[in-house]
């Protein structure tokens, strides 16, 4: 069982950036970007509670997550130790980084969730030794 943690600037700064307003900024202000990017596009998210069985990774992307309806659990690894996963409540939006392993658990009937990445993504996958199950009390 893996814990859940919540979204914030410090606890998340190794997958991406939560999407928020820094402290004292301006109207507008531009949290991330990929000065590379050819376009992008938007992306919309349906699914229900399953069993984590793989974890996906985009290594020339970034990738928004921006909660719509629902209760999600965003499950997380670093490029190079895809094994060792941590857990956020997904109650933020978040950019994660190029090459951030990643997968979605629902805990309620359903999740809608926002997504904008590159135009043209290349996906990689992780097949998990173990289907994880997230329980969030």
């Amino acid at each position: 069982m893996i814990k859940v943690k919540t979204i914030n600037a410090e606890s998340f700064k190794k997958y991406g950036v939560v999407i928020e307003q820094k402290a004292g900024g301006k109207v507008f202000d531009v949290l991330t970007g990929d000065k590379n990017a050819k376009g992008w596009r938007l992306g919309y998210l349906v699914t229900g509670p399953d069993r984590v069985k793989v974890l996906e990774k985009h290594p020339s992307s970034m990738e928004t997550f921006e909660p719509v309806s629902g209760t999600a659990i965003m499950i997380l690894a670093e490029e190079k130790t895809p094994d060792k996963m941590e857990a956020f409540l997904l109650d933020k939006p978040v950019c994660l980084y190029k090459s951030i392993w990643h997968a979605v658990s629902v805990i309620s009937d359903k999740a809608e969730i926002k997504i904008t990445e590159n135009f043209e993504v290349e996906s990689l996958f992780h097949k998990l030794k173990k289907s994880i199950d997230i329980a969030y009390v």
